[in-house]
């Protein structure tokens, strides 16, 4: 469960795991090698001492406490890591706050130092139930009598003065505890008494284990003994056993329990909140730029090379390696590599089905919004129950059935592979069509991907289906057949549906562009190409129809086309965040139960926005946002911008202001209004809608509240 929810705390607790380990082999090698050295002496009264010292070998004793400070890193980083990736994880449910400020895991000695750090936002943006465990189990509460919530306590603590006394340049030692040492004399020579010597550390110069008197005892008297005594690790600074049984060893053990059960139930607590999760990261030795200037290629490509291309029938050139596939895109701009990366890794807790079919929808919450992605239903049909699909995605009017499937177990020969295939495209074929069926008979009750129940009116929606492909080695020149039925199928390997996301992020951009294909590619995986091949078509259109009230407004009209060639915020990606953080903030605005079906149709219509104007529009937010606070007193300083895609489509109205006032609301109110009416001078507004957001500036100090849209929609 861990590493499916926290794969990199998952790996931090390994490596400390595996620091551990390698203590204590080293350790057992040293011990073997004679690292203590035992001694006897007895004075010819009788009277003697055990004693023992410490041999270090060159560099061992460093090594240790390097793999001892190893082993505390370890554990720091995945306390550290569980803040970090639930943030990110529920990032996709709510934007966290403050995300310049670091996370981390506070862990404090008093309240007072626990307040001061969560008031530096370590922890925003994680669950409430996981800040109360944290709050919980600091170590400076008493001891309550649970064995689990002390212990946890004391493990904390141990970790802290650790990574002191390491800081303050504390080594590992050795610490001995004389348990039962022995003396054995030969006659006439009787031992009167013996008497164990206190535990403490062992070092350089010898320590009396034990000291013991022998009667009738004269030089020559063959003296043995037994030192009686556990020789274990420690960590000299501040060590002080409470008895025989608190060890190094096992205040390490509890250290590493303590964070294991903190992982295990940050896991828990996660699992049971519904919704979307952030998409896995890829490795990041496999991270590269995805949109190069070809002229600055690693692949060197000649002038003549890129000129040739360039000059091509459609601009668009493929590089299949091993194991990248890497498009050559000539846009007006000059020539672009544009490399499609692998499919992102899949969550290794699930089986392999599971795991894809969270990957396909997290990808569209991710690069998408969650509102948009609705998790998988199941219902009640006769005496069984039925799933429909395996998600879905609804973005106003139209709607995407998804079905998944992936190849478990090893792949086999290449026939058999391409039959699998071939099997599995006609099985996810027929349930979608059986889900289409479903969803145009009558509507659903759904969970978006931010964990909001919605009624969907399924009947009322244009629906495409898509089935996404999971293999790890997919078969090449795949021929994709035909399917049947009412309800068109698109095939895609799950590299192409993260591509699109990647490419567009934006839900709505994506939905259109599958409705736009509406079929599959001729083979299996070629659907980076198609899109290429459709952006190219719709840079030479010529512009579309303007809307009828645009001109007498004296609106600007610019024509862009609807595909990008370049990823989406590749020129600009702050201004491109912007955007998305405006429509995040939009989404978890607080509203009604009742007015959520609403707030989906205010999202859908901000979120048509073409995706070539989206920069502009961020980086015109930004700017405003900056200049906004220096507003001269006693004025509002105000920007304003509306977009309209064209006719039938919906007016879109952004708005900056330096104050959020009952004034500015109701300005910001008439002036959306006022928008509304002109274009109804001009235009039938019977199925139109008119949609505006405004953000409210920070002050000019820059600790003000945030910004927080505000959004209206003005239907007919």
């Amino acid at each position: 469960m861990i590493r499916e929810h926290y794969p990199r705390a998952w790996q931090h607790l390994q490596d400390a795991r595996q620091a551990k380990a390698a203590m204590a082999v080293l350790w057992g090698r040293l011990l073997e090698d004679g690292l203590v050295e035992e001694g006897v002496v007895t004075d010819a009264d009788g009277s003697g001492v055990i004693g023992a010292r410490v041999a270090w070998p060159p560099g061992a004793q460093a090594e240790l406490t390097r793999l001892f400070r190893r082993c505390v890193v370890e554990l720091w980083a995945c306390l550290d890591a569980l803040v970090e990736e639930s943030v990110e994880a529920f990032s996709v449910q709510r934007r966290p706050r403050r995300p310049e400020m670091p996370r981390f895991f506070p862990v404090a000695d008093s309240p007072e130092g626990l307040r001061a750090l969560l008031a530096e936002s370590c922890m925003d943006g994680t669950l409430r139930s996981h800040v109360a465990m944290v709050r919980d189990c600091q170590p400076f509460h008493g001891q309550t009598g649970d064995e689990v919530v002390d212990g946890i306590r004391r493990g904390l603590a141990h970790l802290l003065e650790w990574e002191a006394a390491l800081d303050a340049g504390a080594t590992v030692g050795v610490w001995a505890t004389p348990v039962e040492p022995q003396v054995h004399a030969e006659a006439p020579a009787v031992v009167e008494w013996l008497e164990a010597a206190e535990p403490g550390p062992l070092g350089d110069e010898e320590r009396v284990l034990a000291r013991y008197r022998l009667s009738s005892y004269h030089p020559g008297v063959a003296v043995s003994t037994q030192a009686g005594t556990y020789v274990d690790l420690c960590f000299t600074e501040g060590f002080a056993p409470l008895d025989t049984e608190d060890t190094f060893d096992g205040r390490q053990t509890l250290a590493i329990e303590t964070v294991t059960r903190f992982a295990l139930s940050f896991a828990w607590l996660s699992s049971q909140v519904p919704g979307s999760r952030r998409v896995l990261p890829p490795d990041p030795a496999d991270r590269s730029d995805t949109w190069i200037d070809a002229t600055r290629s690693s692949r060197h490509w000649s002038a003549d090379e890129l000129a040739a291309l360039a000059s091509s029938g459609i601009g668009l050139g493929r590089v299949q390696d091993s194991d990248t596939l890497t498009l050559m895109v000539s846009t007006p701009h000059g020539v672009y590599e544009r490399a499609v990366p692998h499919a992102t890794p899949l969550r290794h807790h699930d089986r392999r089905g599971s795991a894809a079919e969270t990957a396909v929808t997290d990808a569209a919450a991710t690069w998408g919004l969650p509102d948009f992605v609705m998790s998988p239903s199941v219902e009640r049909k006769g005496r069984g129950v039925r799933e429909i699909s395996d998600g879905l995605l609804v973005v106003g009017g139209r709607g995407v059935i998804v079905q998944v499937k992936a190849r478990e177990g090893e792949p086999g020969t290449a026939e058999r592979e391409r039959s699998w295939v071939l099997k599995q495209l006609v099985s996810a074929g027929k349930q979608i069509q059986g889900s289409a069926r479903r969803l145009k008979a009558q509507g659903a009750r759904m969970v978006s991907g931010r964990g909001t129940g919605l009624d969907i009116d399924s009947p009322a929606i244009a629906w495409v289906g898509v089935t996404v492909i999971e293999h790890p080695d997919p078969p090449q020149e795949l021929d994709v057949p035909a399917q049947d039925g009412a309800t068109p199928v698109i095939a895609l390997l799950r590299r192409d549906w993260e591509f699109l996301f990647d490419q567009l992020r934006s839900t709505h951009a994506v939905v259109a562009y599958l409705h736009r294909v509406a079929t599959s590619t001729p083979v299996l995986g070629g659907e980076p190409e198609r899109y290429y091949e459709l952006a190219a078509a719709d840079a030479d259109a010529p512009p579309g129809p303007v809307e009828p009230s645009w001109a007498p407004r004296g609106a600007q009209t610019r024509s862009i086309p609807l595909l990008p060639a370049a990823p989406a915020g590749s020129d600009d990606d702050e201004a491109h965040t912007m955007v998305r953080l405006m429509l995040e903030d939009v989404a978890t605005s607080p509203i009604a139960p009742e007015e959520q079906e609403t707030l989906q149709e205010v999202l859908a219509s901000l979120d048509s926005l073409p995706v070539g104007h989206r920069t502009e529009l961020g980086r015109r937010l930004l700017d405003a946002l900056a200049a906004a606070p220096e507003a001269a007193e006693g004025t509002t300083a105000w920007w304003m911008r509306t977009f309209m895609a064209g006719p039938g489509e919906d007016q879109l109205g952004f708005a900056v202001c330096s104050a959020l006032t009952d004034t500015t609301r109701a300005a910001f109110s008439a002036w959306l209004r006022l928008r509304h009416h002109e274009r109804g001078e001009h235009t039938d507004l019977a199925n139109l809608t008119s949609v505006s957001s405004s953000l409210p500036a920070p002050t000019a100090s820059g600790t003000g509240t945030p910004p927080c849209p505000r959004s209206q929609a003005t239907p007919n």
